[in-house]
């Protein structure tokens, strides 16, 4: 083959393989992570923390691009939509990926193949709480309460397609006790009800109810995690307090689009794991009652899948499918 000849194949193929390219000195310039909900959030928090955490790692300029809209769909069909080079990821979670598109008949995308699981980086309890007039203090102190009163009381959701109201959903169908829904927009109005007596118990995301727990605005029975958080550890957990096995969280994760090649998924998959284990990310953690997980694109992505099928079936069980 002569000069020229070898030339051309060289060339188309750099052509037919622009990751390739990219992949060998990734990340050469600034990488955009998307989240799908607006500023001020846990999953903007976490973003903004993983950005400063990939950074530091492998030493170029990562930054949080919040679009928000549609359960999350905004942000993710931008972030599907990308060239597969790494440089325009999505951070989600439970609530995000799993979640919606479990419920809703209607959403759009199918998050188990358009997307490469690069990392899962935290959980976060959600709090079974309850209105401080309740005269219970605790699991099975309420659950006998609800028992005597079947339907009879509220809970309190950050909205229809969410992790809070799939927590209680899940506690009652392992209690066999029965409560009314009532969703709100967010967290925050949801828990405003809940002090004033509008609801009466709620499982609300850590970072929601700490600052009122901790007033006496509220009380907080248990955590759903199976392991205690440091931000309440006189709280127990609900398996401790009677439910074993009971185990809810609010995980992030780290997400490419589809194609990714293999060492640029695996280069993020490292820096995001060694980023948990950084101590100034790990204090950063504790502060919002995260726990960590290092799990990087193999085990994020079986710890995925696993959680599809596990919610799928609290779902189809409660009959909660959302119809158009």
């Amino acid at each position: 083959m002569n000069l020229a000849n070898l030339a051309a194949v060289s060339f188309s193929f750099a052509m037919a393989s622009p990751t390739l390219v990219y992949a060998d000195s990734y990340p050469s310039r600034p990488v955009k992570l998307i989240v799908g909900f607006s500023a001020g959030g846990i999953g903007d928090v976490m973003g903004r923390l993983f950005a400063q955490g990939l950074q530091k790692q492998l030493k170029q300029t990562f930054y949080v691009e919040n679009k928000p809209g549609a359960d999350g769909t905004i942000g993710m069909r931008e972030a599907i939509k990308a060239d597969p080079d790494g440089y325009t990821l999505l951070v989600g979670g439970l609530g995000a990926q799993i979640i919606p598109q479990l419920m809703r008949d209607d959403f759009p995308i199918d998050t188990r193949s358009a997307l490469e699981k690069i990392a899962i980086t935290g959980i976060y309890p959600n709090v079974l709480t309850i209105n401080k007039d309740i005269p219970v203090n605790s699991v099975k102190e309420l659950i006998a309460y609800l028992k005597e009163r079947p339907g009879k009381l509220n809970f309190g959701s950050s909205g229809r397609v969410s992790t809070d109201r799939l927590a209680a959903e899940l506690f009652m169908m392992e209690t066999e006790t029965r409560m009314l829904n009532v969703p709100y927009k967010g967290g925050a109005l949801a828990l405003n009800d809940l002090i004033s007596g509008q609801t009466q118990i709620m499982f609300p995301q850590l970072p929601v109810v700490a600052g009122a727990a901790k007033s006496g605005q509220v009380k907080a029975l248990a955590v759903t995690t199976l392991k205690r958080t440091l931000q309440m550890p006189d709280v127990p957990t609900v398996s401790e307090a009677g439910l074993a096995g009971f185990n809810v969280g609010g995980w992030n994760a780290i997400y490419g689009p589809r194609g990714l090649p293999k060492n640029v998924l695996d280069i993020l998959g490292k820096a995001a794991v060694a980023a948990v284990q950084d101590p100034e990310i790990l204090a950063r953690l504790a502060d919002l009652g995260v726990q960590p997980l290092g799990m990087a694109s193999e085990e994020a992505t079986t710890y995925f899948d696993s959680e599809f099928v596990r919610w799928q079936k609290v779902v189809d069980g409660a009959g909660l499918r959302l119809q158009k």
